[in-house]
């Protein structure tokens, strides 16, 4: 899983940091190691590697397992230096697998922030080999995305670490991936020159996967040329290595790219037998990218047989996904194949809007391919303008070499006067240094001990300054790490905007975070008809709550989204198994970090409210009275009754009623003249006496109070209060 060649015309590596070394590890034996093993640190270890060689619906759940141990270790403050370098480095590579699980679901732009985080951490940890290929990653998005300039910065930053720690493997890849950039600048003799340098390099590897990438690439080129021939002896040459391997999804493509041969040669049956194979092999593996160019080939071949309906059918599906990834390549071909397949059943209207539609993509792919020709023609006037100056240059040098003849002569003959003067100066200066050297002497011998102590201070002054840079040093990577933690936490956070747009409900959301990062989160989904909303608590703050935090709105949208589970005791009740299954996947640990949390379910329709309770309690204010419901007395999380199920409150809701979800944070802030807690009566009476206010008020009115109240004292806990009228 960690040697893709990812898109259909240009084939790029796409790599978790640990490599190529990994590639051929078996998944039984991993389980079975994983079964055994007893320290953390190999665990976590065995978890990446599992992810690596799993299935693609399976990548998922080891991350998340791997995540979770980093988390627990960092939240150890005795971890020696060398565990806390291989939980970065394993936690790198946890991300770099999240980023290619959602590069498989079409989601770049969050695949993205995780291959830029996974950067951070090796560059905390001078990971070189895991930077090189996470950066080989983040190229491979921006060429996806038709940003050329971006890719080769990335690939050119990744090259020159391969080759500075004489990563041959990896300078091998990016060989290839150079290869294809150049190709698509239409340089393609030099491009075939960078594939046969990586196809010779992997020989001497003698690994079979990278060789196969590599001839298709070359195979390609000269499928490009027209040179039927060659490419089919390089892509037979390709199908054999995948084979060998066991390799289905490098399998996949070279099968496709054999149907290409076949469709240039009208077998039009051979073709779509061939690509229908292909189709059910992405499908199967998952890759959105690999389906949606398949149909295309597919429909052009249906067209070809005259076969309109079915031709019909597999375009729409082509287009549908296409929207979906936002490729404009496929968009502009599925947009013209319908526009034709329209226009052919006499649906004049919908084949216009499909042109319309091809015209405008086609505008967006030229203007994408007019950058690149105008980044050639840049390259190109560079090297022009660098020969016309070093002609010039030559030229000046000329004549200056000219002057410089005549100068020496004039000088040459100054020189044998200055060589008399100064031998005769020479002997009365050695008289005089007879004189002085004794007194010298002395004075030397006095200064050596004064310079021998400044020294000594100086060294002493210098070690003490290296110390601070290091330690300022430390704590700025430090903190920028947290930074980009930050960044991660707040897009996986629900955003006000989607509460407001799908929430028909008065809302106001309190989020103030203890540290830079928070153990408290909120979500909210529209689903099953119903809009779902949560406060929740997990164990710690700071980065150990982060890492928590994100496990468990993963584990939150996979029980709503993918598991159907629609009331909330339901929900928390699965919850609880996903945590315990993920932080102690062995039973042997008694770890009990969960989270507490309220989970609604509104239903305004029917003005129906149903919600959960661990922990933290729900108000409801109706009529200028608080009606407290409390929760469940155990966290979801491992717990001494963790098989008891949470409680199902349905209760109905009128106009007016404003219900209150809420962390601990809040009343237990000490403050005051006194510096006590604020407490939860304190609490309940703020909010009774500005229950009738605006919801944007009572936020604002709920900020300042607890910041008055904190006054200079530190903040104890993340704060977190959700507020809702009907």
């Amino acid at each position: 899983m960690n040697l893709k060649n990812k898109i259909y015309k240009y084939y790029f590596f796409f790599l978790t940091f640990l490599g190529p070394l990994l590639f051929a590890q078996n998944p039984d034996s991993l389980k079975q190691a994983l079964k055994n093993a007893t320290h953390d640190t190999v665990r976590v270890k065995l978890l990446v590697e599992l992810s690596d060689v799993c299935e693609i619906d399976e990548i998922d759940s080891y991350v998340n397992q791997a995540l979770a141990i980093c988390s627990q270790k960092l939240k150890n403050k005795s971890i020696s230096s060398r565990e806390r370098f291989l939980v970065f480095k394993y936690a790198g590579a946890a991300l770099n697998n999240k980023g290619f699980i959602n590069d498989q679901i079409g989601n770049a732009d969050k695949a993205i922030v995780y291959y830029e985080l996974a950067l951070k951490m090796q560059e905390f940890i001078n990971d070189q080999k895991g930077m090189a290929y996470s950066l080989n990653n983040i190229a491979f998005i921006y060429d996806n995305k038709g940003d050329v300039p971006k890719s080769l910065e990335y690939m050119h930053k990744a090259l020159k670490i391969q080759e500075a720690i004489e990563d041959k493997a990896g300078v091998a890849i990016s060989f290839i991936n150079i290869g294809n950039v150049l190709r698509a600048h239409g340089e393609e003799s030099k491009a075939i020159d960078y594939f046969n340098k990586g196809l010779k390099m992997n020989e001497e590897l003698q690994n079979n996967s990278h060789m196969a990438v590599a001839l298709l690439n070359i195979g390609d080129v000269y499928y490009t040329k027209g040179d039927t021939v060659n490419a089919l002896k390089h892509f037979n040459k390709a199908i054999a290595l995948y084979e060998k391997e066991g390799d289905e999804y490098g399998l996949a493509y070279a099968l496709v790219n054999r149907g290409h041969i076949y469709k240039k040669q009208h077998q039009y049956d051979k073709a779509l037998a061939i690509f229908e194979i292909g189709l059910s092999m992405f499908e199967k593996q998952g890759d959105k990218a690999g389906v949606a160019k398949t149909i295309v080939n597919i429909v052009e071949v249906l067209l070809k047989q005259h076969n309109i309906n079915k031709a019909s059918e597999f375009a729409q599906k082509g287009f549908k996904l296409s929207q979906e990834l936002g490729y404009p390549l496929e968009l502009k071909a599925t947009s013209e194949l319908l526009s034709k397949i329209y226009a052919q059943q006499g649906n004049y209207s919908k084949a216009y809007d499909m042109h319309c539609l091809y015209k405008l993509m086609e505008d967006s792919v030229n203007r994408q391919e007019n950058r690149k020709a105008s980044i050639q023609k840049g390259f190109q006037y560079e090297y022009e303008k660098k020969s016309t100056e070093d002609s010039l240059k030559v030229e000046a040098e000329r004549k200056v070499f000219s002057v410089k003849i005549q100068q020496e002569k004039t000088q040459r003959v100054a020189l044998y006067i200055g060589i008399v003067l100064i031998a005769l100066f020479s002997g009365f200066m050695y008289n005089r240094f007879r004189v002085t050297r004794k007194q010298k002497h002395i004075i030397e011998s006095q200064k050596v001990e004064v310079e021998q102590q400044r020294e000594l201070a100086d060294n002493r002054r210098v070690i003490a300054e290296e110390q601070k840079n290091i330690i300022e040093q430390k704590q700025k990577e430090i903190l920028d790490s947290i930074h980009y933690a930050k960044r991660i936490q707040q897009a996986m956070l629900t955003s006000e905007d989607y509460i407001a747009s799908f929430f028909k409900a008065e809302t106001f959301i309190l989020y103030q975070p203890k540290d830079i990062v928070s153990g408290d989160f909120y979500w909210a989904l529209s689903h099953h008809n119903q809009f779902y909303i949560s406060a929740a608590d997990c164990t710690g703050h700071g980065v150990p709550g982060a890492f928590m935090s994100l496990l468990n709105i993963s584990f939150l949208n996979g029980n709503v989204i993918e598991r159907g589970l629609k009331n909330p005791a339901e929900i928390l009740n699965e919850q609880r198994k996903e945590i315990i299954k993920a932080l102690n996947p062995n039973g042997n640990e008694n770890s009990k970090d969960g989270m507490d949390c309220a989970l609604c379910a509104f239903d305004l329709k029917n003005n129906q409210l149903q919600f959960s309770l661990a922990n933290n309690p729900l108000w409801l204010i109706r009529e200028n009275e608080l009606i407290e419901y409390k929760a469940d007395k155990m966290p979801v999380g491992m717990y001494e009754d963790f098989q008891k199920d949470f409680t199902l409150h349905t209760i109905d809701i009128k106009k007016g009623d404003c219900i209150y979800l809420l962390t601990d944070g809040y009343a237990d802030q000490f403050g005051g003249d006194k510096g006590k807690k604020f407490k939860y009566k304190h609490l309940k009476d703020t909010l009774l006496v500005n229950s009738n206010k605006p919801m944007t008020e009572q936020k604002q009115i709920l900020s300042q109070t607890i910041n008055a109240w904190k006054g200079n004292l530190e903040q104890v806990d993340d704060i977190l209060i959700i507020g809702v009228r009907v």
